[in-house]
C-alpha cells in the first residue's frame, strides 16, 4: 500500500507525515474509473477505497439530503452512532487485522470506534478521565470495551487515520451522487480531518473526469481556527469561515425542530450555508440521547452475538432456512435469528436463496465460504 501527500505529491510506503509539508499522508487509492456497487453501507464504493479483508456494515452512508429554511444540508446523523465517523470505522474496521487496539476518550470518535470495532472481535482498551459521563461507561460496557483511567499516552488511532479518512471521503461522492451539480460546500472544521477528506475525495472525482471542477470548499469554525491543518488546508485551496457561538447556538435549536440534531461546531456549517449563495451544510449529528444510544448499541451488540454462533455452528455452503439455522445453533429467538441473518447478508458473509416447493416460495440462507473466516 502506498500513501501520498495531496498537496505536494510527496509518497512513502508507510503512514505519517509528509516531511515537506506536513500534511498527514493519505491512502493512494487506484482505480480505472468511478464505479458504484450493490454492497452495503460505504462499500457502494468499493473500487474506491482501500481493500477489505472482511466487510463490515451497520448502514453508514448515502445519508439524506434536507432542505431546512432554504438552506441544503447533508445530515449525517442517521448514520448508526449518529456521526460520519461510522464511515471511516466501517473502513478502518474491515481493512485493519484484528488486534489489541487503545484509544483515549474522544466522544463520537470513541464511540464509533468501539461499536464498529467490537464487529470484529478487536480488544479495544479506552482510556478515560475521572470526569468521563458514566452513561458513555454503559455504552462503552455494552460493547465488552475494556476501560482504563489515564492509561494511554499514544492512541491507536487518531482523526487523521489513513483509513478513516477513507471513510469520510464517501461524502464527496455522495453529494454528487446525490446533487450532480454542486458548487460549494460548507464543512465544520475543528482539527481538519473532514475537510481534509472531502479535498480527496473531489481530487479522485476530478481527477478520473466525474466532475470538471471541484466544488468551492468553506470550511466553518466557532471562535479563532485551531486546525493543526490549517495553512495546509488553504493551500489546498479551503476557504475559511468564522461564526458567531450565538448564532450556533440559534442554529442547534432551529435544526432540532426539523429532526437535526446537532452539536453547535456541526450546527456551524448550516450558519455559514445560510450566508453562502448555492451551497450545501455537510451537518453531522450527535447521540439524540445517550441511553437511546446506549439501546441501541445494546441491540447491535447482542446481534452480533447471534451472528458469530451462526458463522461458528452452521455449515458452509449448506442451504437452510432460518428456522433450520435456528434449530442448528440452538440458542437466541427466531426473530433474532432472522435479524441476525439479515446483517450477515447485508455484510456480505452470507446469500440468499429462494425456492419453490410446492406452491410456496422458501427463502434459504448459505454461508458464503471466502469469508467465512472474516468476521
Amino acid at each position: 500500500m502506498e500513501f501520498t501527500c495531496i498537496l505536494c505529491g510527496y509518497r512513502s510506503s508507510e503512514p505519517g507525515v509528509c516531511p515537506r509539508c506536513g500534511l498527514p499522508l493519505l491512502y493512494r487509492v487506484d482505480f480505472s474509473k468511478f464505479h458504484r456497487s450493490n454492497l452495503p453501507g460505504v462499500w457502494r464504493y468499493i473500487n474506491e477505497l482501500p481493500k477489505p479483508s472482511r466487510l463490515i456494515s451497520l448502514g453508514e452512508g448515502f445519508t439524506r439530503i434536507r432542505r431546512i429554511n432554504g438552506v441544503v444540508i447533508k445530515y449525517e446523523g442517521n448514520n448508526p452512532t449518529g456521526t460520519y465517523y461510522d464511515r471511516g470505522s466501517a473502513v478502518l474496521a474491515s481493512v485493519s487485522n484484528n488486534g489489541d487496539v487503545e484509544l483515549t476518550f474522544e466522544e463520537d470518535l470513541t464511540r464509533s470506534l468501539a461499536l464498529y470495532l467490537s464487529m470484529v472481535g478487536a480488544k479495544v482498551t479506552v482510556s478515560v478521565d475521572s470526569n468521563v459521563d458514566p452513561r458513555d461507561l454503559l455504552i462503552l460496557a455494552k460493547l465488552s470495551t475494556r476501560v482504563c483511567v489515564n492509561c494511554v499516552k499514544n492512541p491507536s488511532v487518531d482523526y487523521f487515520d489513513p483509513l478513516l479518512i477513507e471513510g469520510f471521503k464517501t461524502i464527496s461522492y455522495e453529494l454528487i451522487e446525490q446533487l450532480n451539480d454542486l458548487r460549494a460546500v460548507t464543512v465544520p472544521v475543528e482539527r481538519g480531518a473532514l475537510a481534509l477528506a472531502l479535498v480527496k475525495g473531489f481530487m479522485e472525482l476530478e481527477d478520473k473526469g466525474i466532475i470538471s471542477n471541484m466544488p468551492k470548499i468553506i470550511g466553518v469554525h466557532v471562535g479563532p481556527l485551531k486546525s493543526p491543518i490549517g495553512d495546509q488546508l488553504r493551500e489546498l485551496g479551503i476557504k475559511f469561515m468564522g461564526v458567531k457561538p450565538e448564532d450556533t447556538i440559534n442554529a442547534v435549536v432551529e435544526l432540532a425542530k426539523h429532526s437535526v440534531f446537532a452539536r453547535p461546531i456541526s450546527a456551524s456549517a448550516y450558519v455559514a450555508a445560510k450566508e453562502i449563495h448555492e451551497s450545501v451544510a455537510v451537518v453531522s449529528g450527535s447521540p439524540k440521547v445517550k441511553a437511546g444510544l446506549s439501546t441501541k448499541v445494546g441491540r447491535i451488540s447482542r446481534n452480533q452475538g447471534l451472528q458469530d454462533v451462526i458463522l461458528t455452528r452452521v455449515p458452509k455452503g449448506v442451504p437452510l432456512t432460518a428456522y433450520g439455522v435456528w434449530k442448528t445453533i440452538g440458542e437466541g429467538s427466531l426473530l433474532g435469528v432472522y435479524k441476525a441473518l439479515d446483517s450477515l447478508t447485508s455484510r456480505g458473509l452470507a446469500t440468499v436463496m429462494v425456492k419453490v416447493v410446492g406452491k410456496k416460495k422458501v427463502k434459504y440462507y448459505v454461508l458464503s465460504y471466502g469469508n467465512h473466516n472474516s468476521t
